[in-house]
């Protein structure tokens, strides 16, 4: 980071500290960690074995989840935490009340929880889920988008926006996995316009739920360029 944009966010901190990304205290702006010394991070990362498909906790190493099994799920990747309690919380914070910064905070915890898998990608960019252009008028942002540049800056990696909504689909939340498939069948395309980045793509979320998101987005991708490797990373999981 260039000495001039250390200092600008340095005096943001000082005028405008951090909060806990979990509980929403003030933290000192020196912190390093975006949480504070009650909201422990290792409380919410998933325990045990992980689900080979989508990361979720399971009872043996190697098996699928039941939300794989059932649906096929072929899309590898990976949550970084469970979607339960504060980190549900804080998820619909950056989506509902507006608390963009939060990014921040989520990419400094993925870079440094996820360390492993990120390393073992190789070359790759990060494809933020795009929003319909009506929510994005209603929202002013989109948190997969600004998430994937906070990532993208600390990795030294492109962020790719050539994946588009095209449907405006109504709110996922509460449908049911197959629901969630009907309702995203066509809801992406590609714009050709947009060059591609090498490597490997890398589909970037705040939440991973049902995997029909994903696995959306990565038949749109695959559809234009079917040699495309494909996964995902999001901050949360729903287990």
């Amino acid at each position: 980071m260039k000495t001039s944009k250390i200092i600008t966010e340095t005096l943001r901190r000082v005028i405008y500290p951090p909060r806990c990304l979990f509980c929403g205290s003030l933290l000192d702006y020196r912190t390093e960690i975006p949480l504070c010394e009650n909201c422990r991070p290792e409380r919410y990362l998933p325990q045990g074995p992980r689900c080979s498909i989508c990361s979720r906790p399971v009872g043996h190493a190697g098996d699928r989840c039941p939300g794989c099994r059932n649906h096929q799920s072929r899309i590898r990747g990976r949550g970084t935490f469970v979607y339960d309690g504060a980190v549900l919380e804080s998820v619909h914070a950056v989506k509902d009340n507006g608390m963009k910064d939060y990014a921040k905070g989520y990419a400094e915890l993925m870079v440094r929880y996820d360390e492993r898998i990120w390393c073992e990608w190789g070359q790759f960019f990060l494809v933020p889920v795009p929003v319909h252009p009506r929510r994005l008028l209603e929202r002013g942002y989109n948190q997969a988008e600004v998430l994937a540049r906070e990532l993208g800056e600390r990795l030294d990696v492109p962020v790719w926006t050539g994946l588009q909504r095209e449907e405006a689909t109504r709110a996922l939340r509460g449908q049911g996995a197959k629901s969630r498939r009907e309702s995203l069948a066509r809801a992406f395309r590609v714009d050709g316009s947009v060059p591609r980045p090498a490597g490997k793509a890398v589909i970037v979320d705040d939440i991973y739920t049902s995997g029909a998101t994903v696995e959306s987005c990565a038949k749109a991708i695959q559809d234009v360029y079917p040699e495309q490797e494909v996964c995902f990373w999001t901050f949360s999981i729903r287990t």
